[in-house]
């Protein structure tokens, strides 16, 4: 807070880039299209660092690597399936998913919320709406947790897992093409198809950043949640006596306290732009840290306290302008739908562990944790 834009380099491949940490400043970069996120304008240290996250591959016509008019035509195709009449048909299938995961948990038993809870329910709905078979569900997962690894040992093995995402795209679009059905990806192929014309590669890179930021970011937050409710138990509370809370300020409030993204993906100014008093050169990334700029005490009053019935200012915790999360009102219908049935059907829910020994990973774009052992 104390240098809002500042200078850094980055310790893999010593790329130099900004750090931007004020929210008003935020929101600015957020909503200016001179601001790029397709990694092809980074420096020649950023190209030189290897630190794309596309690889090369399809992913890089992922909807938050692209602009417009790339980035128009294709989020009009999504976002023809995610009206609040879609969103809301999603509800049952959340609803099986939540009670089939917990249906043999009794209170007192250990469980790590982790991966017997914040982990398994993502994909299982994601895959399900997409259309994936069940056999593919527990790989794409683990793909996917390969993707955003810090660990020095998977580093060999992220390629293959974005490979596999790859491919699988491929074969699910080209499944869909040939049985449509009552799913995601149908969906997707008949907006394709009828209205806006995107290529096949765009299409199949529309289904996998599904299955990335619908099973990563939806398990860190849900995971980020409770252990905010745990730390607050006054605001677990709140739940309890009104559950309808979680639909409204509520979920609001618990994705400003600890959103699951820290930084969204890397912004390359496509011309020299000053920001506060600071010239950042074109090319040059910038990381907007969203974790810093929803905790900003200019903004918003005791920042450090979560409160579920604060209201004001709007959070960050899902992006801002036309890179805002596609899948916003999905996150929302899963956590908050996880959260609330855990709540309720748990009261006396409690760390198994010492609070101080609950582990992060170290992903510095990611708000994430290792496992979150609790006494039902």
């Amino acid at each position: 807070m104390n240098s809002p834009v500042h200078r850094y380099v980055f310790p893999v491949g010593d790329v130099p880039m900004w750090v931007v940490t004020r929210y008003d400043d935020a929101m600015a970069i957020l909503a200016d299209t001179r601001f790029s996120t397709a990694e092809w304008r980074g420096s020649p240290e950023f190209q030189a660092a290897g630190l794309s996250v596309s690889g090369g591959t399809i992913l890089a016509q992922t909807i938050p690597g692209l602009d417009p008019p790339q980035h128009t035509r294709v989020r009009r195709c999504a976002m023809s399936a995610f009206t609040p009449r879609n969103v809301e048909r999603w509800r049952d299938d959340i609803r099986r998913i939540i009670d089939q995961t917990i249906q043999d948990w009794e209170p007192g038993q250990e469980k790590d919320l982790v991966a017997e809870f914040a982990a398994p329910i993502p994909p299982a709905v994601i895959a399900t709406r997409l259309g994936f078979t069940m056999e593919r569900r527990a790989e794409l997962a683990r793909d996917v947790e390969l993707l955003i690894s810090t660990e020095p040992e998977d580093f060999p093995r992220i390629p293959g897992a974005r490979q596999r995402l790859v491919d699988y795209g491929r074969e699910l679009v080209a499944m869909k093409r040939a049985e449509p059905g009552d799913d995601l990806t149908s969906a997707f192929i008949r907006a394709a198809d009828e209205e806006s014309k995107i290529t096949e590669d765009e299409l199949t890179a529309l289904v996998i950043i599904m299955v990335i930021a619908g099973v990563g970011t939806t398990k860190m937050f849900i995971t980020n949640a409770i252990l905010a409710l745990l730390d607050h138990p006054d605001q677990r509370k709140m739940i309890a006596d009104d559950p309808a809370i979680l639909a409204g300020s509520g979920i609001e409030e618990l994705l400003r306290y600890e959103s699951p993204v820290a930084s969204v993906p890397w912004r390359f100014p496509t011309e020299s732009i000053r920001v506060r008093d600071v010239e950042i050169p074109a090319g040059e990334p910038v990381m907007v840290m969203i974790a810093s700029a929803n905790r900003d005490p200019d903004v918003f009053d005791d920042p450090h306290r979560l409160d579920l019935t604060r209201t004001g200012p709007r959070h960050l915790g899902l992006g801002h302008g036309i890179h805002n999360c596609l899948g916003a009102a999905v996150a929302r219908l899963i956590s908050g739908m996880a959260l609330g049935t855990l709540v309720e059907r748990f009261p006396d829910l409690r760390l198994a562990i010492p609070r101080e020994h609950v582990r992060r990973n170290e992903i510095w774009a990611l708000n994430d944790y290792r496992a979150l052992p609790v006494i039902l």
